[in-house]
């Protein structure tokens, strides 16, 4: 196992831009989700059907195919992002259309029965969504967003396709230096577990803090 030490570094901060890529990707993907919730949900058409096709679109082409069309795409036509930045900016298009959905099953949770009671008792449109509609819907949806949550976790290791030298990149690097890949490619499977349950912890969490909206 020596041979580890002097990869160490090399390991951390493959680790780190995989962080990093979560924490860019998610924050992207929020509001981009958030986005094309409200489009989905706007009373005029055109924009309806604008983000219905990003969804249908874009949930239905695989990740790394996305990956490769934006990284080496892109250059053909004058546009050209650095690896890191590219990967962040694919996880983002590609999580914000699940993000999106999960967003409109948390606000189909709180029934018309509700919304029209709400309106009886004097409540106006904002009031409704402050204190009835985004409280449950938001309970509800921390589950859902978890699990998209942890989805995107796994993904950032696509980005090693196109050369980001992300957790799996270096430890597959690693692993062909040193001719041990069953140690290395382990090592970032156990990794991957730990930012998984941590992130899982912390959604039960804020689940078990909200549970009282539902």
């Amino acid at each position: 196992m020596s041979f580890l030490l002097p990869h160490l570094p090399e390991f951390g901060l493959g680790i780190l831009l995989t962080l990093a890529l979560i924490a860019l990707g998610w924050a992207g993907a929020m509001v981009l989700g958030i986005v094309l919730a409200a489009l989905r949900a706007s009373p005029i058409r055109t924009l309806r059907t604008i983000a219905s096709i990003y969804v249908l679109v874009f949930r239905n082409i695989p990740l790394p195919v996305q990956m490769v069309l934006f990284v080496f795409g892109l250059p053909l036509l004058g546009i050209q992002y650095s690896l890191f930045t590219s990967a962040a900016i694919v996880l983002i298009i590609y999580t914000a259309p699940f993000i999106s959905e999960t967003l409109r099953s948390g606000l189909n949770t709180v029934s018309r029965g509700e919304l029209e009671a709400s309106r009886a008792l004097g409540f106006s449109p904002i009031g409704s969504m402050q204190r009835l509609i985004l409280p449950q819907a938001f309970a509800s949806m921390i589950q859902p967003m978890g699990n998209v949550l942890i989805m995107m976790v796994k993904n950032t290791s696509v980005a090693a396709v196109v050369g980001v030298a992300e957790l799996t990149f270096t430890a597959d690097k690693i692993a062909i230096d040193e001719v041990q890949p069953f140690i290395m490619l382990g090592g970032a499977a156990v990794a991957y577990i730990v930012i998984g349950l941590l992130l899982t912890r912390l959604v039960t969490a804020l689940d078990r803090k909200v549970a009282f909206s539902r």
